[in-house]
């Protein structure tokens, strides 16, 4: 049932590069495509709910104090994040599924307006602006401020929303375990999958299990799926590999 690490080959960078590659030319057995809504998280709201009052109370300090620039810039930086936070903070996910007689390809993309990325990539610009601004109203402090947001301006430039995607290439001569991963809580009736190769953890020695380690992290698929496409899934990918599912 267990196959022994030693009888799998080794993982050299050119035989994991050839390996996803053969997987991504090979005839698509099965594939299908999901929106992942994650189930509502109740602690990032509370989160940020506390960073709406703390900004209330900040812009209640400035209308007192008379600083109406002040009150300009909490609305606009409070608000800026907020509506943020709203499109990506738990943002839904497209996923794509292929099974090809190989191995899978799981693709992930983020459904999130372009507006948000757009909005990251001048975030530094905007740092800076503030706090340009900001020392006019506090002091010499704020050009320290300006310095972060310039930095930030350079490393965000290039943020974009690209596809995220795994291959993993089957085993040879190996056997796969499946079981739902409960933690991973969706709507919609989806469910997370995990299908872990079955190589024998027992080996000796630190070098020995270091190559377990990156043999199961090499191979090991995980996706999102209902019951019902788990199914039609199951059922093609039988026909390639030995598939035990686990309660």
């Amino acid at each position: 049932m267990y196959v022994s690490v030693d009888s799998l080959p080794e993982l050299t960078p050119e035989y994991q590069q050839a390996q996803q590659q053969a997987v991504q030319e090979a005839m698509v057995v099965y594939q299908y495509e999901e929106v992942i809504v994650p189930a509502t998280d109740y602690g990032a709201i509370s989160i940020w709910s506390l960073f709406g009052l703390f900004s209330l109370w900040l812009m209640w300090i400035a209308v007192q104090d008379g600083l109406w620039a002040g009150v300009l810039l909490v609305i606009l930086f409070s608000g800026g994040c907020l509506t943020y936070c709203y499109f990506a903070g738990n943002p839904d996910v497209k996923q794509t599924v292929t099974l090809t007689e190989k191995g899978m390809i799981v693709t992930e993309l983020t459904l999130v307006p372009d507006a948000c990325f757009a909005a990251l990539r001048y975030s530094g610009y905007v740092g800076v602006a503030i706090s340009i601004i900001g020392v006019v109203l506090v002091g010499p402090m704020m050009f320290v401020g300006a310095g972060v947001g310039l930095l930030m301006s350079f490393k965000m430039a290039g943020v974009v929303n690209r596809p995220r995607q795994r291959v993993r290439p089957f085993p040879p001569h190996t056997n796969y375990r499946i079981y739902i991963v409960p933690e991973c809580r969706y709507k919609n009736g989806l469910l997370q999958w995990h299908m872990s190769p079955m190589i024998d953890p027992e080996v000796e020695g630190e070098k020995m299990e270091a190559i377990y380690r990156e043999n199961r992290i090499f191979y090991f698929s995980r996706y999102a799926a209902s019951p019902k496409e788990q199914k039609q899934f199951l059922k093609h990918l039988r026909q390639l590999v030995t598939v035990i599912e686990e309660e």
